[in-house]
């Protein structure tokens, strides 16, 4: 699956290994994501695109989506089994 503007993505490796991200914005080489509870909108992380995963979920991030909704959407795959809720 290809990594784009929106895409819920797994990270797999580092400190955050195995927690799930929103991508805010893409750069060369990199994207930069955040969770909305660790890593908050105001202050995103930059990770390598070899170091994240696809999900195959997608969330709006135009305009910049709140701390609160990003939680929202992301939280089937955090505490879920990987799948959004029906």
């Amino acid at each position: 699956m290809e990594i784009r503007l929106g895409s819920i993505v797994r990270s797999l490796a580092g400190h955050d290994k195995d927690r799930f991200y929103a991508v805010l914005r893409l750069e060369a080489g990199s994207c930069v994501i955040a969770d909305g509870k660790v890593r908050r909108v105001e202050k995103p992380k930059r990770k390598n695109l070899k170091h994240v995963a696809a999900t195959g979920g997608t969330v709006s991030v135009e305009p910049l989506p709140t701390n609160r909704e990003l939680r929202r959407a992301l939280f089937p795959y955090q505490y879920g089994d990987g799948r959004p809720a029906d």
